[in-house]
């Protein structure tokens, strides 16, 4: 037979970019889907959103062994002077205990004097929820876990279990058809003879595919013969998602490979300029890769470890991880204890030529820090503070591309923010955002250092009845102003509104149990503004100063009877089945940093929020307005 040279023989780089375009037309690349257990799904892809069906934890519990108290009862009591606590007053708990529904607070049982099982000293006054797990701490019910595209790890199982899922939809697994070939191959536990090569390829490339979570069948040896290969071909394409020949990949006259991919599919790549591994057939058969893999196992592993890795990594949407240290800024301020070492859970950016770094929720029964998290940084024994722009070591879990790719969004929450960060996935699942919720003043101070790339932001200015852009004036804050949404923020009531509350006066009512926003928040800005308009002093509202910090949270504590009304946007209400009383349509813009306003991420965020896609995703919202969303709002130009 006549030798055949290689005419399609190509630098890897660009067989692969015209092998995967190539692929993608075929619609290979196209997910698809399987539902399958959470506790079997360790390492696999998340095909899609995923929503709590219960919030963790789903009760206040006590975060310590102790005795729950009411504040209320502690008062007065010090070192100096103990105070006498009688049954009535406590109840002993262990970690993880619910709490008596009129306690709220717990007292470490170290820091307890026991007189009897009727009677305890205390030598402290604690603030209310001190050393409590409060209900919906670590996930609330309705949040989105994570984004489509995430890889479960273990830990991540965990927090799915806990909140409520027991079943995930999931990219479905390859499977792959191993096919060696060769008429001097043979098993490898036989006798060998003169001329014979024990066939040990297969075993290397279906544990390397074991590794990358894909499922494979080797097939008994093919001989070098057109017919037979041909056949063996044909019976795998009916079973099997790939196709990968091992031998006769070469120019050979008994090379057959590239004849049978040829003869049923077609070839786009045959031989690839690196040293091993030349002799590589890359084709199509009925929309699916037929890879011909070098038979020396060195050239054959540098082809499974560059060109099939790739493949594989782009129809999972996989984001390969890779362990690394490296120094960044801190974006807040950090306390620790100064008796222990501590390991903090953070999410890592690039933003301009520095890594910036900011804490997750910390704590030793939160999961979902574990799992959003990028790295981790270690404060050492004997150090009581991370001050904001200091510069310490993070061991990351991720790759440093993935890093460079992550977009840090600071500033107020919003619940859109979660289903604008999966519509990006969607559309480049290497492009991640990172979600911090500090505010709206904290989104101004962290664009304002440089230590965010976006802030999402609803800050009212009374004295002209304007949102968002008086506050980049008064600051002088070199960012774009971009419109989100419009939003409906009113009073959270509970199912029926048993309190009969119909406005912001009845919130001085003694009945009334109020849950706030923390002080930099834009709905708290709100609020004060509302009181003064009443003439309202904020000390006549019990539970102005009980706080939370994101609009679930507290939809989650009216829901769970812990307070009778909050101030926050309609779409919670729905979520969490409350009443709703409208007060006000609000702006809620992004900021963005003027120079990552032309980043090719922010780009593909604006194309997202443009998108008949990402509207159909939020439309089910209540109390929103997206009509606007990407419009340019404000320019400021501060920069000298």
């Amino acid at each position: 037979m006549q030798r055949r040279i290689y005419l399609r023989k190509m630098d890897l780089n660009e067989a692969m970019d015209q092998y995967f375009t190539e692929l993608e037309i075929e619609g290979f690349f196209k997910d698809q889907v399987e539902t399958v257990p959470v506790k079997a799904a360790c390492k696999r892809i998340l095909s899609k959103p995923v929503f709590a069906k219960r919030s963790v934890p789903d009760y206040n519990s006590s975060a310590v062994d102790g005795i729950s108290v009411r504040t209320a009862d502690t008062i007065g009591a010090k070192q100096n002077s103990p105070k006498v606590l009688s049954k009535d007053q406590f109840s002993f708990v262990n970690t993880g205990n619910s709490l008596n529904p009129q306690h709220d607070a717990v007292i470490m049982i170290e820091n307890v004097h026991i007189v009897s099982e009727s009677q305890v000293e205390i030598r402290e006054t604690v603030h209310p929820l001190a050393n409590v797990r409060t209900v919906g701490e670590d996930v609330c019910v309705g949040e989105m876990i994570f984004p489509r595209y995430k890889q479960l790890e273990p830990f991540d199982l965990s927090l799915l279990l806990a909140a409520g899922i027991m079943q995930v939809e999931v990219i479905k697994q390859l499977s792959c058809a191993i096919i060696p070939t060769g008429s001097e191959i043979v098993d490898p536990e036989q006798k060998l003879h003169q001329g014979e090569i024990p066939e040990t390829n297969s075993t290397m490339i279906r544990t390397f595919l074991e590794q990358m979570n894909v499922k494979s069948v080797v097939y008994g040896v093919v001989p070098d013969d057109l017919a037979s290969i041909e056949k063996a071909v044909k019976e795998a394409m009916e079973k099997h998602d790939v196709i990968l020949l091992n031998g006769g990949s070469s120019a050979g006259d008994a090379d057959y490979t590239y004849q049978v991919v040829e003869k049923l599919g077609k070839i786009i790549v045959h031989g690839i300029n690196i040293k091993p591994g030349k002799p590589t057939v890359l084709g199509i058969v009925r929309g699916k890769p037929v890879i011909g893999l070098p038979g020396y196992p060195g050239s054959c592993y540098i082809v499974l470890s560059t060109l099939l890795a790739s493949l594989i990594e782009r129809k999972y949407r996989y984001v390969p991880k890779k362990s690394h240290v490296l120094r960044a800024v801190s974006a807040r301020r950090l306390f620790s204890s100064i008796s222990e070492e501590e390991y903090v859970h953070v999410g890592v950016g690039k933003v301009y030529d520095r890594y910036v770094f900011f804490p997750f929720k910390r704590g030793a029964s939160i999961l979902s820090s574990l799992s959003k998290a990028d790295g981790t940084v270690v404060i050492p024994k004997g150090i009581e503070v991370v001050e904001e722009g200091e510069t310490v070591y993070v061991d990351c879990y991720k790759s440093r591309e993935e890093m460079d790719n992550n977009i840090i969004v600071s500033g107020s929450h919003d619940i859109s923010l979660s289903f604008l960060a999966d519509s990006v996935k969607k559309t480049d699942y290497m492009v991640n955002l990172v979600i911090s919720n500090v505010g709206s003043m904290g989104g101004i101070r962290a664009i304002s250092k440089k230590c965010a790339h976006i802030a999402g932001i609803h800050l009212f200015d009374p004295s002209n009845d304007e949102y968002n852009i008086p506050f980049i004036k008064k600051y002088k804050i070199d960012a774009i102003l971009v419109h989100l949404c419009k939003r409906q923020q009113g009073l959270l009531v509970q199912k029926g509104n048993p309190k009969s509350i119909h406005s912001i006066s009845d919130l001085t009512r003694k009945d009334i149990r109020f849950v706030n926003r923390q002080k930099s928040s834009g709905t708290r800005i709100l609020l004060d503004y509302l009181l003064h308009m009443e003439g309202i002093d904020s000390s006549a509202i019990k539970g102005y100063e009980n706080e939370e910090y994101t609009h679930t949270l507290v939809a989650l504590k009216i829901k769970k009877d812990l307070a009778d009304v909050g101030l926050g946007i309609s779409s919670v209400a729905k979520v969490f089945d409350l009443d709703f009383i409208p007060i006000k349509w609000e702006r809620y813009d992004l900021l963005v940093l003027s120079k990552f306003y032309s980043d090719p991420r922010f780009e593909l965020i604006m194309k997202v929020l443009k998108s008949k896609e990402f509207r159909q995703e939020i439309e089910n919202l209540t109390g929103y307005d997206f009509s606007e969303a990407g419009q340019i709002v404000y320019e400021g130009r501060y920069s000298q």
